[in-house]
């Protein structure tokens, strides 16, 4: 989706077709499990300070992520069928059990269930019913595949593309409601550049080996698919190269990764008929009418050169590669838990194997788990929270964020760098931050969604179709701040510099990162420095260029962007030098406003504790476990960061993720900050200790 204003802290790996999110970030170094090695045991007790992870062999004035962590990695070896295994995967995989049991539960066919409850339940047997998935073939996506078929010419093709893109496949652009960038009170249309079946533009232009021999990879899958879908070999290998060339010219007129990052290079505000205008050979009059999206009023090209790019191409293409082109993305879109198990499996091959090194497949109930999530998640997030998310603990992280949001305002007021009038109106931008913890006020409603027991790929199509018009439905209307982009049982957390509001799920808000029996000084390092984490956000390269209201709008001086530019080059440069694996470095633009956060919100954190700590009368110099407060609350940190990842997985995440690897989202931001050396009286000479620090906030 656009929204660019959704950053999420976590990045996780799942199957592409079932869900384009992510959460697991991964260290520099990889331990990886022998293949078919089971998954680790559940853990007893998930604790948000561990001593038994400690590695007391460690220096941890010399590697304090290894000194954190290496018990854990000793203690957890990679399952076969993942591609990064760390303390958020092992929360996510726990609440996952929690989703099988309320679905199982769910799924079986009674009078006393609820209408969502009945919705759930029966879209989970469906993708569990395996047996009929594959009985049926092909068979429900038939039409949708004589539908392309039958398209003649390409003044067919928007009112095709309509229909596709409603039905969830994402061919040659995406279109969708969001915030104006220059009036946040407005909803309008977006239209963005998309279209692509590797994950980003730079694996279409990249001359290295590895590259190269991805895109050879990547057009055997597709080949592949083709067979499965009853082509002849030689025609098959003929079409893949039609996709991967067609994808390829999308890719070159694509902005970077790096360039999306500055919401500059996506705004460009125009109207539905003066963009239709620039459409010459693509009627956008049929599109819209089609998609039953507004024929007139305000829309946001937010790629103009690919626009451009794409209104040639449907010229100059014949009508025959265009049909091949969408029957690829047809299949792309549905080869997963609704299409029979020799698309499932290829599907997973090329996406989780050879992309990222997955050595087996998921068991088939975590993936019908995770669709139903993604399909319906605040039908079973309100199972979820009314069992697992209590009152109390959603008190209690409320008023760990109004803390953490105390100890900025008091940061702003010690910057050195920031004039007075920028730190009023930072401060203004910060008190109008809304707070938005466990689940929605409002709970959203799928009563016009029709679940049919035994029709899977019928409910992942309907369920798109929902979607998709509840989406075009918020156009021209008032914002709704009530809104969540996220879940209630996700693990991850993200800040909306539009709408200006943290968002952390009540997934998230468990052990082994927040818990009512540990104390302030674990749960702020933890789960407090993700507080802060996406507080900062607000403030990073991005999000600073928001105001308060959520308008793309510049209100800082002139020397006060200046200074901010040349302190955030500062890590740009410190995380460019990072080799992730051999031969592909970070790339410190587009892990920035990551970068920026980590760094800020572990400093947000730091000083809300000790204020909180001092209040307390804590005893600094007391030790629990053998450590002072202060040390518990790196440790605690550090520990939340524990991550097994494979290398092609960390090849992909450096390439084309704004998450560091977990490694120096540990050891990277604790060398920013000489707090963290005094704690555990490291010199000046040590690993952990950088001689020029970084900082911003």
């Amino acid at each position: 989706m656009f929204r660019f204003s959704v950053s999420p802290c976590r990045f996780l790996v799942v199957p592409a077709v079932v869900i384009a999110a992510g959460l697991m970030a991964a260290p520099a170094f990889c331990q990886s499990a022998p293949a078919g090695a089971a998954a680790p045991a559940a853990t007893p007790e998930l604790r948000v300070f561990d001593s038994s992870l400690i590695d007391k062999t460690i220096d941890p004035c010399e590697n304090f992520y290894r000194f954190s962590c290496n018990g854990w990695f000793q203690r957890n070896p990679l399952p076969a069928d993942q591609t990064s295994y760390g303390r958020f995967t092992e929360l996510a995989e726990l609440n996952r059990l929690r989703l099988k049991q309320i679905l199982e539960e769910t799924s079986v066919p009674a009078t006393t269930r609820s209408a969502n409850e009945q919705k759930i339940g029966d879209e989970y047997s469906s993708c569990m019913d395996t047996a009929t998935v594959n009985k049926l073939g092909l068979a429900p996506l038939q039409p949708e595949l004589d539908r392309i078929a039958a398209l003649k010419t390409s003044a067919d093709l928007p009112a095709l593309l309509a229909h596709l893109h409603s039905i969830g496949v994402l061919a040659f652009f995406d279109m969708e409601s969001n915030q104006d960038y220059g009036d946040s009170t407005a909803v309008i249309s977006f239209y963005g550049a998309g279209g692509l079946g590797l994950p980003e533009r730079d694996y279409y232009t990249r001359t290295d080996a590895k590259s190269v021999e991805q895109r050879q990879q990547y057009a055997a899958h597709v080949k592949k698919i083709f067979v499965l879908a009853g082509e002849p070999e030689a025609q098959a290998a003929k079409d893949a190269e039609t996709v991967l060339a067609i994808e390829t010219r999308l890719a070159k007129a694509s902005l970077t990764m790096t360039e999306q990052r500055d919401p500059q290079n996506l705004n460009h505000p125009t109207d539905v008929l003066s963009f239709q205008k620039e459409l010459t050979h693509f009627s956008l009059a049929d599109y819209v009418s089609a998609a039953h999206a507004p024929s007139v009023g305000k829309v946001n090209d937010m790629e103009p050169k690919y626009f451009a790019e794409f209104n040639e191409l449907v010229a100059d293409t014949p009508i025959s590669q265009i049909r091949t082109y969408l029957r690829w993305h047809l299949l792309h879109a549905y080869a997963g838990t609704s299409l029979p198990e020799s698309f499932d499996q290829e599907n997973w091959n090329f996406y989780s194997h050879t992309l990222n090194g997955a050595e087996k497949q998921q068991e088939r109930w975590k993936r019908c788990t995770t669709r139903v999530d993604h399909e319906m998640g605040e039908a079973l997030g309100q199972v979820y929270v009314a069992r697992y998310f209590p009152p109390a603990e959603k008190q209690r992280t409320l008023d760990m964020t109004l803390a953490i949001e105390k100890a900025m305002d008091k940061d702003i007021d010690g910057l050195d760098w920031m004039s007075a009038v920028t730190k009023i109106r930072a401060k203004e931008k910060l008190h109008g931050v809304m707070n938005k913890i466990g689940y929605p006020d409002k709970w959203r409603d799928y009563s016009t969604l029709a679940i049919v027991r035994g029709d899977a790929l019928g409910n992942q199509m309907r369920a798109h179709e929902f979607e998709f018009a509840r989406d075009l439905a918020k156009i021209g209307k008032p914002v709704d701040k009530g809104e969540w982009m996220m879940t209630p049982p996700t693990v991850n957390a993200y800040y909306d510099p539009q709408m200006n509001n943290v968002n952390f799920p009540a997934g998230y808000l468990q052990p082994p990162f927040f818990s009512g029996k540990e104390d302030d000084a674990v749960n702020y390092g933890d789960m407090g420095s993700t507080i802060g984490h996406e507080l900062t956000h607000g403030f990073d390269d991005e999000g600073r260029q928001f105001d308060k209201e959520g308008n793309l709008s510049d209100w800082w001086t002139k020397e006060d962007e200046q200074k901010f530019t040349e302190r955030a080059d500062c890590m740009v440069k410190q995380y460019d030098a990072i080799e992730a694996v051999p031969g592909v470095h970070l790339n410190g633009k587009l892990t920035l406003g990551e970068n920026l956060a980590d760094l800020g919100g572990l400093w947000l954190a730091w000083i809300a504790w000790l204020d909180k700590a001092q209040i307390e009368h804590v005893d600094m110099s007391a030790t629990t476990d053998g450590y002072t407060p202060d040390q518990r609350f790196w440790i605690a940190y550090a520990q939340q960061w524990c991550t097994q990842t494979r290398p092609e997985q960390l090849r992909t995440q450096a390439q084309s993720n704004p998450h560091a690897p977990d490694e120096y989202r540990t050891n990277t931001v604790l060398q920013d900050l000489p707090e963290f050396a005094n704690s555990f009286s490291c010199k000046k000479t040590a690993a952990m200790v950088n001689p020029k620090p970084c900082r911003v906030w």
